[in-house]
Order: C-alpha cells, then sequence, then structure tokens
C-alpha cells in the first residue's frame, strides 16, 4: 500500500504522475481527432483541386492516389500537432487545478474535481473570447466533466474501501 496520504492519491496514482498520465492521454486523443479532421479537410481540398485533371489510366489513378495519400498525411499531421497541444494544454489545467483544490481541501472529491472542470471552461472561454451562448456550454462541458471524473473516482474509493465523507452516516 502506498504511504501517501488518501487526498493525494487519485485514480491510484500520486499528483505527477497523474498528471503526466491525463496529458498524454488528452494528447494521444486530441491527434487522434485533429488528424482525422485535417485528413478530411485535405482530402477534400486535393479532389477540389484536382477535379478538372482527373486520371484517365490505370498508371495516371495511380499516381493520383499516391500523391493524394501524402497530401492527406501531411494534412492530419498539420492539424493533429496542434489540436494535441491544445488538448493536453487543457487536460494540464484541468488536472493542476483539481490536484491544487485537493491540497488545499485536503479532501479529494467531486467538489474539488467539479470546481477544476467549472473554471477550466472560464479560462478556456476567456482566452479564445467565447460568446456568452458558448461560454455556458463550455461551464456546462467543464462541470459535467468535473462530475463524471469525480464521481468515478468516489465510487473507486469507495469500492476500495475508503471513505467518503458525504455518503457517512452521521
Amino acid at each position: 500500500m502506498n504511504s501517501e496520504p488518501s487526498y493525494k492519491l487519485r485514480a491510484n496514482l500520486p499528483p505527477y504522475q497523474r498528471i503526466t498520465t491525463t496529458c498524454l492521454l488528452g494528447g494521444i486523443w486530441g491527434f487522434i481527432l485533429g488528424s482525422r479532421e485535417g485528413a478530411k479537410r485535405s482530402s477534400l481540398q486535393y479532389l477540389a483541386e484536382h477535379a478538372h485533371i482527373l486520371p484517365k489510366t490505370k498508371e495516371q489513378w495511380y499516381f493520383y492516389h499516391k500523391n493524394k495519400n501524402y497530401k492527406v498525411i501531411l494534412g492530419a499531421v498539420k492539424v493533429g500537432v496542434p489540436y494535441a497541444a491544445k488538448m493536453s494544454s487543457l487536460c494540464f489545467l484541468y488536472s493542476g487545478l483539481e490536484t491544487a483544490l485537493d491540497f488545499i481541501r485536503k479532501e479529494n472529491d467531486i467538489i474539488n474535481s467539479f470546481i477544476a472542470g467549472i473554471i477550466s471552461g472560464t479560462i478556456v472561454s476567456g482566452i479564445y473570447k467565447l460568446p456568452k451562448q458558448s461560454t455556458k456550454y463550455a461551464l456546462m462541458i467543464g462541470a459535467g466533466i468535473g462530475l463524471i471524473t469525480g464521481g468515478l473516482q468516489d465510487v473507486i474509493r469507495y469500492k476500495q474501501g475508503q471513505k467518503i465523507w458525504y455518503l457517512e452516516k452521521k
């Protein structure tokens, strides 16, 4: 068993490992989403640019698709890398806030996750200067993610036999 105080552990990981893992997984997920979007966009762009000179022979079709695949891969990477950086940064912000709140309150529970989600949504809204309706949406998503992740972590802790303060009988 780990000698860390229980408020320092979430998902049975110390803060540094948890934040690193969260950022890595967020970056991978961001790259997957971004590269999918970039591939689709560059594929359509290539088709639009070459629609007036479509190949006629088998060899021409081969080189057409070969060149198109290179352009699609390049487009996927060009869009995927920035998406990965943004998603990883957002995961770092959320996990860092959650960890900071855990240390301040000396308790890791759904409240810290909820507050970290709302603060993350507020910061993202401020950075991108979102309009009022989009800011509401960002706050709702942040709060929802905070409730889901915090609730799941509390369920895991409860199943492991740890005490959850709001479930204790008084």
